[in-house]
């Protein structure tokens, strides 16, 4: 673990201002510090120089070489290299959060989406890196940085090869760095067998070499990873021992289930391939590793998987996360029997409502039902539609207010409640005049669904057609049923309005007309009756006759509340 240094911390080096030391070493020491320009915290490495020690100097260079190609948001940024006081200086991009070891540490191991979440997006700094032609030779959950929003970064290259690397430098460990140097170092090159990295993750062709190695080294490094993250366990002890390089080279460990045993069929296949102890069996290029992750984490809410991650990177202790994710097709049909059983469950309260079931059970304690029964004279005609509704009011004797809310029943969607009439009996119009030849003396009771009041004192208005009438009621514990007989054998004065035309030529010949109507007395002229002669509620018979038109008859019905006729003659010449 790196020192902290006895030395006072600068105040600033170079053009930036120092915060803080973070850590110190044999070699250098790393510090948080202020960016002038971008007003914003970046990480300072020092290299502190020594007689003899050129080949680290070139190495801290070379990761400042292999920093400047690269550019993605999933890789730690490099600021700045300078050369100060013989010390030499990288400026990196500050992460605030933790690294991955720091995280698995704190929750042991990982849901396997949330552990595919950060393994993708340190695919992706891999593949990037690859595409420079720069093989990172140490990846380990050390090297994965994970900020408080989530965002995830490749980090540390110190032991990094390139293209234009024909010899390389050995790695020194420094301040900020885990890697192991297992092997003798030579000015300026790594030695052919020299092995760079650290050895739980190093495959087995690094062990042997790491001068030589490909990006299928990383990809099995990555495996290793991986496996780390879901299981909370290395497949491989992190020594040298003669057993352990033996496992490592056959490619001998636990299967990933073992400790996991509920984890994903594809995870475990995805480990196995990368893992493979001969690199020409594994995945050649991390393309299809992605590939196929996001295929895979398609299917799952990757926006809260990402939250769940930041939480967990900003606790301070450990978090129950997830054990698994149900995937969005599992949530839409969870989510779709939800709704299907609160829809059904309101159908039944819906439906136990508007049959007044809890009215008469539930909250019968509370209000009574109301109805109101009425008679009056039965129509004829089967489509007559006369409106007939009451409204009930508060009978206070001031504002005297209509029924709201607060005295009725939300069932109740407005204040009228409409009557219910029996089917009319088929009555005579335009000739169907045998079936009601007498007036109509019969009446009929119509009964309002009831309605639920609270006990008190109200008043009701009927509505009937042209008719209004008010009464005061007193509604108590028991269900009522008021009746009101105000319409019983009602009748009305009939007026008859008269009009013809020649059915020809569509001219005027009301003034030639005689326009008579059938009385007990035989027939009499509507112009020489009384005005109140006439009365509804039965069948009337109009006779129009003119000089040299042929006779028009009317037989027509008219109801007890249709006071108005007009009557309309269109006559044919003989």
């Amino acid at each position: 673990m790196p020192k902290r240094s006895s030395t006072p911390t600068p105040d600033v080096i170079g053009k930036y201002r120092i915060i803080n030391q973070i850590a110190q070493g044999g070699m250098g020491a790393v510090f948080k510090a202020v960016h002038p320009s971008l007003r914003r915290d970046v990480i300072i490495k020092k290299l502190t120089l020594r007689t003899g020690n050129s080949s680290i100097r070139e190495r801290f260079k070379r990761e400042a070489q292999i920093l400047m190609d690269l550019s993605s948001p999933y890789i730690v940024r490099m600021f700045d290299f300078f050369t100060e006081a013989r010390n030499d200086y990288i400026v990196l991009e500050f992460v605030d959060g933790m690294s991955l070891d720091k995280l698995l540490e704190k929750q042991q191991s990982l849901s396997p989406q949330l552990a595919l979440l950060i393994f993708l997006d340190a695919c992706y700094g891999l593949k990037h890196a690859h595409s420079k032609g720069i093989v990172h030779r140490d990846i380990k959950p050390g090297n994965i940085l994970i900020s408080r929003r989530a965002e995830v970064k490749l980090s540390d290259f110190g032991i990094a090869s390139g293209e234009k690397e024909n010899d390389s430098a050995a790695k020194q460990k420094t301040a900020d760095s885990n890697a192991t140097v297992v092997a003798p170092v030579r000015e300026g090159i790594t030695m052919t067998g020299a092995k760079l990295g650290t050895p739980a993750y190093m495959s087995p062709e690094q062990l042997d070499d790491s001068s030589s190695v490909d990006q299928r080294a990383d990809i099995y490094s990555m495996g290793i990873m991986l496996y780390e993250m879901v299981t909370g366990t290395k497949p491989y002890k992190g020594d040298m021992s003669s057993d352990t390089l033996q496992a490592i080279r056959k490619g001998d460990y636990e299967p990933p289930e073992r400790f996991a045993p509920k984890l994903p069929r594809f995870v475990s296949s995805l480990i196995k391939k990368m893992m493979r102890a001969d690199k020409q069996k594994r995945f050649q290029s991390i393309d299809p590793v992605i590939k196929k992750i996001k295929r895979y984490l398609k299917k799952y809410d990757q926006h809260a998987i990402r939250v769940n991650l930041a939480q967990a990177v900003i606790a301070t202790k450990e978090i129950r996360l997830p054990q698994s994710y149900q995937t969005r097709h599992h949530k839409a049909v969870r989510n779709s029997l939800i709704v299907v059983a609160v829809l059904a469950f309101m159908g039944l309260i819906a439906a136990g409502w508007f049959s007044k079931f809890f009215l008469n059970t539930v909250l019968r304690h509370w209000y009574t039902p109301v109805s109101l029964a009425m008679e009056m004279p039965e129509n004829n005609l089967p489509d007559t539609d006369l409106p007939a509704r009451a409204f009930f009011y508060v009978n206070d004797n001031k504002e005297i207010p209509l029924v709201d809310e607060a005295y009725k029943l939300p069932a109740m969607s407005n204040n009228i409640r409409d009557f219910y009439t029996p089917k009319a009996a088929k009555g005579a119009a335009d000739g169907n005049e045998e079936s009601a030849k007498k007036p109509n003396r019969k009446n009929v009771k119509v009964v309002t669904k009831p309605v639920y009041l609270k006990p008190g004192d109200y008043r009701v208005k009927i509505v009937e057609g042209p008719y209004i009438w008010w009464n005061s009621i007193t509604v108590g514990k028991e269900a009522q049923t008021l009746e009101f007989n105000f319409l019983k054998n009602a009748r009305r004065y009939l007026k008859v309005r008269t009009n013809a035309i020649d059915a020809q030529t569509g001219a005027d010949i009301t003034d030639q007309c005689k326009f008579m109507v059938e009385t007990p007395k035989g027939l009499k002229d509507l112009a020489t009756l009384p005005a109140e002669s006439l009365l509804t509620g039965t069948v009337h018979r109009f006779h129009i006759t003119a000089p040299g038109y042929h006779e028009e008859y009317f037989g027509l019905r008219i109801e007890w509340y249709e006071d108005e006729l007009f009557l309309n003659g269109s006559l044919k010449k003989k």
